[in-house]
């Protein structure tokens, strides 16, 4: 009954860990600047006012247009309409018989719907009556409507006067026309989408908390440098990576606002997309050998257990990039089979992962609890007690986004949460992940205790001073230990090889978990 409960726990806490991983995105950008076809022919993006985010042009959107093939002769074109997204139900206009109708042609100008100089534009009305309030509405903007046959960029920009969400429609009277056009979404502070920009100062201020957390994290790997673990040691070295990985992230948005699109952006990319790959691999490596008993239960882990589980994180690592590089290279547009190559294996990767996490840490809890091991016991149940914190955050965060969703109308909830939109979807389980690492650092930060915790071998025999017994035997250790760090003066060294001292069979601890 106790390993049911256990096992059922910690498959609980495992999971939630995933679940937060899967949460935690690769960075994914959207561009300022959509392609458009008589496939995909209309888009949207979010844009900011001169007033409201200050730069150096003033913002527009721009139409160019790239390709044009049409078999029928007096075909006028690409028919175009630019407008805010609060006016969407000002195009078109309803006829008797229910149908709503787009296009100013031949027929429109016959019923009254448009003028000849109207010809090839969206029909557009200026008062319209709003379902949701069960008022008529006006033009929150100007609409700008035409048509374009020649190459090239349209001879008006549609000004951005006010922060909104404005969108581009596009059709072709003539189901066999070809077409293809760039829309520029230009903001006045650079080439990032609105959407987007507020990840470039997040961003920055998540490195810097990185900075200030690594910071604390060395001063007490520094304080402690004799009284090091091997298990420390991987901390230190995967925080100097989030460290930098956030820093890169950072980069990423204020080269891509300056620069926009191009070769060195997709470059860059891929080398994100690697250090997301070693994010999630490391992460779990970190959790397999946490629940090995790595670092307090045993000192240190059998060698060949130690191999394989660097052996394993390899091969996840690897499977992990195939598989974002490859997502990244595939066309948005396209639906591809091929994805299945990589994707397939990498779940697999993941999926064994989680089965040796909760296979170890089933074990490692059974042995401390048999053992009646209080506080180092105490230690994996605050490591449970985070994990199952943050899928309770993730779980009212996805709550919360529901909420704000459900509780207003589409046209409310794009025209107000564009800018947000970017926090709820993946943003906020970054500061999950960056809240449960740090809190999980600090339980195993080095302190002038945790060696001679991890030392202690010895059990109690009397129950009713089982919390007493631990403390004590730190004591004890203390000139034990004193003794082993004369001879361990490169514990500072971060050398994962796990190369180990011979130690005598009566002071071997008791079999350690597999994987």
């Amino acid at each position: 009954m106790l390993n049911r409960n256990i096992t059922r726990s910690i498959f609980n806490c495992v999971l939630a860990f995933i679940f937060l991983l899967s949460f935690n995105k690769e960075v994914m950008v959207k561009a300022n600047k959509e392609t458009l076809t008589q496939h995909h022919y209309r888009t949207c993006s979010g844009m900011y006012s001169k007033e409201d985010w200050s730069g150096k042009v003033d913002p527009f959107i721009s139409f160019n247009l790239k390709k044009f093939n049409s078999e029928n002769e007096n075909d006028s074109g690409v028919i175009v309409a630019i407008f805010d997204f609060q006016d969407f139900e000002h195009i078109g206009i309803e006829l008797p018989d229910g149908e709503i109708y787009y296009i100013c042609d031949e027929f429109a100008v016959d019923s009254g719907l448009c003028t000849s100089e109207q010809l090839d534009q969206y029909l557009i009305q200026d008062v319209v009556y709003d379902p949701f309030t069960g008022t008529n509405r006006t033009l929150a903007h100007p609409i700008m409507t035409f048509s374009q046959k020649n190459l090239g960029l349209h001879d008006s920009k549609y000004p951005i006067t006010k922060t909104g969400y404005y969108c581009i429609a596009t059709v072709s009277k003539y189901e066999s026309t070809e077409y293809k056009a760039v829309v520029n979404f230009r903001n006045a502070y650079g080439k990032l989408a609105g959407a987007e920009i507020n990840k470039l100062p997040l961003y920055g201020l998540l490195a810097i908390a990185y900075v200030v957390a690594m910071a604390l994290y060395s001063f007490a790997f520094w304080k402690h440098k004799h009284e090091l673990l091997p298990l420390q040691k991987y901390i230190l070295a995967f925080f100097v990576f989030l460290t930098a990985e956030t820093i890169f992230i950072w980069a990423y948005y204020d080269i891509k606002n300056e620069k926009g699109d191009s070769p060195g952006i997709k470059v860059y990319m891929v080398f994100l997309s690697i250090l997301t790959a070693g994010k999630v691999s490391f992460s779990f490596f970190l959790l397999l050998i946490i629940a090995l008993g790595y670092g307090i239960v045993f000192p240190k882990l059998n060698k060949t257990l130690m191999r394989r589980c660097q052996i394993y994180a390899c091969v996840s690592y690897v499977l992990t990039v195939a598989f974002l590089i490859q997502s990244y290279l595939q066309d948005p547009e396209k639906t591809s089979y091929l994805l299945l190559i990589t994707l397939i294996p990498m779940a697999l990767s993941l999926f064994a992962y989680y089965y040796m996490i909760l296979r170890s840490m089933t074990k490692t809890v059974i042995y401390l609890k048999e053992q009646r091991q209080i506080v180092k016991m105490g230690m994996y149940q605050k490591v449970l007690t985070i994990i199952y914190a943050s899928l309770l955050i993730i779980l009212a965060g996805l709550l919360v986004s529901s909420f704000i969703y459900v509780g207003t109308n589409s046209i409310d909830m794009v025209e107000q949460h564009w800018r947000t939109r970017f926090f709820y979807t993946d943003f906020w389980p970054t500061l999950v992940y960056f809240g449960v690492f740090v809190t999980l650092s600090f339980i195993w930060r080095p302190t002038s205790t945790s060696y001679m915790l991890a030392s202690s071998q010895q059990l109690p025999t009397d129950p009713e001073n089982v919390a007493d017994f631990d403390l004590d035997d730190l004591q004890s250790l203390g000139e034990v230990a004193d003794a082993d760090l004369r001879h361990d003066d490169d514990d500072l060294d971060l050398n994962f090889s796990e190369e180990e001292h011979e130690t005598d069979e009566q002071n071997k601890p008791a079999k350690q978990p597999t994987a």
